[in-house]
């Protein structure tokens, strides 16, 4: 597009920029040159990839909107309680009427060096936190565990370079049930089992089985 409106002399800064800024750039950089990766590589899974490429405006727990970073959850309790909230606070923003939202659940292994970070003040503001996120990265750690802020007594990870990242799959498949103020419960297709946020929030562990 820059080359219709602008000097062509600028054309080769302006496509530094672009290489710089254009996901679909980024993404055709990992399939090409010497560092390239195989195209059934786990980094480039849509959802491996998509939290580095595509920046989030309002940031992560640990990191600023600069950086890109996949959060990921110790367990599936704790993994729906953070999509709960999320998905509320987006529907909300959108003003979305009652609705059905189905969600599917991505188990994902990761190997690598974390910096622990579970001891870290709940309290703190948020930019001490990504300060604080910031020097973990910059330590050269892969990412940081950190006590999820929805479920005190559970960990979540950050995870800093999605090279850590195993191939994603999908397991578990729910429908939020949104009344156009709050996910007001939970279904499981699994199992036909409802959940209300309550349980799912509450630091005792469901027994789904039961």
């Amino acid at each position: 597009m820059y080359e219709r409106i602008s000097p062509r002399e600028d054309w080769p800064t302006l496509q530094r920029v672009e290489e710089l800024t254009n996901p679909r750039v980024q993404e055709r950089r990992l399939l090409t040159g010497l560092n390239r990766v195989d195209e059934a590589s786990p980094q480039l899974q849509n959802w491996n990839h998509a939290p580095f490429t595509y920046l989030n405006p309002e940031g992560t727990w640990l990191l600023d909107p600069f950086i890109g970073a996949l959060e990921l959850s110790d367990s599936l309790q704790t993994a729906l309680a953070a999509s709960i909230r999320r998905r509320e606070l987006f529907l909300s923003r959108t003003g979305e009427p009652p609705l059905n939202l189905d969600m599917r659940v991505l188990c994902t292994n990761v190997r690598g060096d974390f910096a622990d970070l579970r001891t870290m003040d709940p309290s703190l503001t948020q930019s001490a936190r990504w300060r604080i996120g910031e020097e973990a990265l910059k330590s050269g750690a892969h990412g940081a565990l950190f006590a999820s802020p929805y479920r005190r007594a559970s960990t979540c990870l950050a995870v800093f370079n999605g090279e850590v990242l195993q191939r994603s799959l999908q397991a578990e498949h729910f429908k939020f049930v949104w009344d156009g103020a709050n996910i007001r419960s939970v279904y499981s297709f699994s199992d036909g089992a409802t959940l209300v946020p309550e349980e799912v929030f509450g630091e005792k562990s469901i027994d789904r089985a039961a």
